[in-house]
């Protein structure tokens, strides 16, 4: 006995397949950007802390930032507002990429400063300064950048 198969399964079964993909694709995605998107959402954050009106918010600072950074480099509001070595905005073509275990970070269009963000306790954690993004994508270290001597 021969049975017909409806004429909407083929289509059902493919439908479903496709579907089966977008969200794996999806899945896929967010899983792997999450570190970049975690340390752009500190960054957003200690922007916010930094820049309150009536001056910057150091205890939510200091919560966004790393155990070696606050170790190094003792939190102050700035003569012009913001907080000393935190740049006070982000540009809306920066760039941010996975660095071994780090994300780094650099807020400015093309060509600037570059900020490492750590996984630290459960979250993503500013960690200061670590080169000088240069034309071209190459990060020349702190050590050698026209910035001095280092963080």
């Amino acid at each position: 006995m021969d049975m017909a198969r409806p004429a909407w399964l083929r289509p059902a079964l493919m439908g479903l397949a496709v579907a089966a993909v977008v969200v794996a694709l999806v899945t896929f995605e967010v899983i792997r950007t999450a570190p970049v998107r975690g340390a752009v959402r500190c960054y957003h954050e200690l922007l916010a802390a930094a820049n309150r009106p009536g001056g910057p918010d150091l205890d939510a600072a200091r919560r966004l930032c790393s155990r070696r950074y606050l170790a190094t480099h003792p939190l102050a509001p700035a003569a012009a507002g913001g907080l000393v070595g935190v740049p006070r905005n982000l540009h809306k073509n920066f760039q941010a990429w996975r660095q071994g275990p780090h994300v780094w970070l650099c807020p400015t269009n093309r060509v600037g400063p570059v900020y490492q963000f750590l996984y630290e306790e459960g979250r993503w954690r500013f960690d200061g300064p670590v080169g000088l993004l240069r034309p071209g994508g190459r990060v020349e270290p702190w050590e050698e950048s026209a910035w001095g001597n280092g963080p």
